[in-house]
C-alpha cells in the first residue's frame, strides 16, 4: 500500500486491524482489550510443538472452538480486505468528476469494499452466535437469542452494545444490498438519472428555463453547479459510510472477542 493511501487511511481513523490491542509492546490497550485477549488466550491453541515432533497433540478442539476460531480468523482477514479497498477508493475520490457517465476506480473499490465489510460483519455474527450457542443453525433471530442469553448469564451491557453495533452498520448492508439488488453501476444510475429527468419534462410538458430566454443560460448554470456539489457530497458521503462502518467493526471486532473470553471462563468456572 502506497504512503498516500496510507495516510488517507490514517486521517480517516481506519487503522489496521492488526494495530489494536496494545499500547505498547508491554501495557494492553483498555479501549481494545478484547484484541489482547484473543491474541493470547485464544479459544484454541494449534499445537505446533506436537508439529514439528510428529506426536499426536495434547487435545484436539471441539466443533464450536474450530468454529469460533475460523470466523475469528476470517474476521482479520475481510478487515485487511476492507481496508485495502477503502484506501484505493479514497485514493481515487479526488478524481471523481461530477456527473461521470462511466465508473471511476472509485466506484470499482467501493463496490468491494462494502462486500468485505458486510462479509465482516457476518462473521462477528456468527462468532457472538457460536459463542453463546455453540452452534449455528441460521434459525431467525438466532442473534438476538444469542443475546438474550448473554443478558440472562451477566453480559447484559455486552449484548447491548453489540446489538446497537449490529444497527449502526445497517446503512452499510443497505448500500451492500442496493448494490445488489438494484443499481450496481455508475451506467445505471445515470440511465436512472436521465430517464426521470425525460419523465419530470413529459409530465409538466416543457422543459426548465423554457420560454426565458432573457437569463435561461445563467439558470442552466447555476442549477449544474448545485447539481455537481450534490453529486461530489454524495462521493463524500459513501467514502465516509466505508470508513465508518470500518471503525464500528473494529470496535465491535474487539468486544466480540472480549465478551467470548469472559463467557469462556464463566463457563470454566461453573461447577460440572
Amino acid at each position: 500500500m502506497s504512503e498516500t493511501t496510507e495516510q488517507l487511511l490514517r486521517s480517516r481513523g481506519v487503522f489496521d486491524v492488526g494495530h489494536y490491542g496494545w499500547l505498547n509492546e508491554d501495557d494492553v490497550d483498555p479501549e481494545f482489550v478484547g484484541y489482547a485477549m484473543w491474541a493470547l488466550n485464544p479459544p484454541y491453541d494449534i499445537d505446533f510443538d506436537a508439529w514439528q515432533r510428529e506426536i499426536a497433540p495434547g487435545r484436539a478442539a471441539t466443533a464450536p472452538e474450530q468454529r469460533l476460531m475460523e470466523l475469528s480468523h476470517d474476521f482479520f482477514g475481510l478487515m485487511k480486505t476492507a481496508r485495502y479497498f477503502i484506501g484505493r477508493a479514497l485514493l481515487h475520490q479526488t478524481m471523481v468528476q461530477p456527473f461521470r457517465i462511466e465508473p471511476t476506480e472509485f466506484d470499482f473499490n467501493e463496490f468491494a469494499a462494502l462486500v468485505a465489510l458486510t462479509a465482516a460483519a457476518d462473521r462477528l455474527s456468527d462468532f457472538v452466535i457460536v459463542t453463546t450457542l455453540a452452534r449455528k443453525t441460521d434459525e431467525v433471530g438466532e442473534r438476538n437469542k444469542a443475546c438474550d442469553k448473554l443478558r440472562e448469564s451477566g453480559f447484559r451491557n455486552e449484548a447491548d452494545e453489540l446489538q446497537d453495533g449490529f444497527k449502526a452498520i445497517l446503512e452499510s448492508r443497505k448500500a451492500r444490498r442496493n448494490a445488489v439488488h438494484e443499481l450496481a453501476t455508475q451506467h445505471a444510475r445515470v440511465q436512472q438519472y436521465l430517464i426521470s429527468r425525460e419523465r419530470k419534462v413529459f409530465e409538466e410538458q416543457r422543459w426548465p428555463h423554457a420560454g426565458n430566454p432573457e437569463a435561461p443560460y445563467e439558470d442552466f448554470i447555476r442549477e449544474q453547479q448545485s447539481l455537481n456539489a450534490k453529486d461530489l457530497a454524495d462521493v463524500e458521503r459513501r467514502a465516509k459510510l466505508l470508513c465508518d462502518c470500518y471503525t464500528t467493526l473494529i470496535k465491535m471486532g474487539g468486544l466480540s472477542f472480549e465478551t467470548e473470553h469472559g463467557w469462556r471462563q464463566r463457563q470454566a468456572n461453573e461447577p460440572r
